[in-house]
């Protein structure tokens, strides 16, 4: 019998081990578009396929992004888009190690030793307002930004999530992706799965179609609850763009808000914008 367990072995070797030459040509392809796909990978914005528009051409005639029922773009193959996320995550400047200075394992934990999910994503907004955005932003040798700002809040999260399981010894796994955009991250401590995830808001109808989506994503891992951590623009004011804790199609979505400002949030400190100066 091969199982999920089985499966996802197999993807993490794809994913972290295996030199695959078809993997590997998709990421050169893919980097030529570096902009365009990150687009793909970290926002739910639908993009007509048009067949003659070069980053659409070269992508679909590697087998990368495919047209969907409604005639926008949707990625090919989930695997290829799980390796084109990885390939894309930035080097971290010791982040990991000064998120988990303050942790303290059993902190996190009830009496009946299920995770408290709610705990993190709290600390983890207060770290976010902390420490901003700008060192998950790849950059090149002189100092141009080379990834997009939404990535850079999707990779500061699961950088926090990565450094935070590395202290309670769990895991997490991508859940499938379908067509663009992000799905669930399903965190995996001590036996039990929860499943958070993280989107970054582009309008309210995404916002809301978003928890249908998690509900559905929660729903197939057999679980009762979901967690939507959606970062919101602080020029963000919609009525209905609150946090919460409602049922959808019939499962608990708690809902968390991280809001960024464009110019603080993706700013260096001066002492670093100096050194970028400098090199250039």
């Amino acid at each position: 019998m091969i199982d999920y367990g089985d499966y996802l072995a197999a993807e993490d070797w794809y994913l972290t081990q295996n030199i695959d030459k078809n993997i590997s040509n998709i990421i050169s392809k893919a980097k030529k578009h570096r902009d365009f796909v990150e687009r793909l990978l970290f926002t739910d914005i639908k993009i007509p396929f048009q067949i003659n528009k070069e980053p659409i051409k070269e992508l679909a005639v590697n087998g990368i992004i495919r047209k969907d029922e409604g005639g926008n773009i949707a990625f090919h193959v989930p695997l290829y888009q799980k390796c084109l996320h990885a390939a894309s995550y930035p080097d971290m400047n010791g982040e990991g190690s000064t998120i988990q200075i303050n942790m303290e394992e059993n902190a996190y934990f009830d009496a009946a030793g299920i995770l408290n999910l709610d705990k993190v994503i709290v600390e983890y907004k207060d770290y976010a307002q902390r420490r901003g955005f700008q060192y998950f932003r790849e950059q090149d040798a002189a100092g141009n930004f080379l990834s997009i700002k939404e990535a850079a809040l999707v990779y500061s999260f699961e950088t926090f999530i990565n450094a935070f399981l590395g202290v309670v010894r769990g895991k997490s796994y991508l859940e499938a992706h379908a067509g663009l955009g992000r799905t669930g991250l399903v965190i995996n401590v001590r036996g039990n799965e929860q499943v958070v995830e993280a989107k970054v808001y582009q309008n309210i109808i995404q916002f809301g179609d978003g928890k249908v989506q998690l509900a559905y994503y929660t729903k197939r891992l057999g679980l009762p609850m979901g967690y939507y951590l959606v970062f919101v623009d602080t020029e963000v004011t919609h009525p209905r763009v609150v946090e919460d804790d409602e049922v959808v199609a019939g499962i608990r979505i708690k809902t968390y808000l991280v809001r960024y400002d464009l110019d603080k949030d993706f700013t260096l400190p001066r002492k670093e914008r100096a050194a970028v100066k400098k090199k250039k």
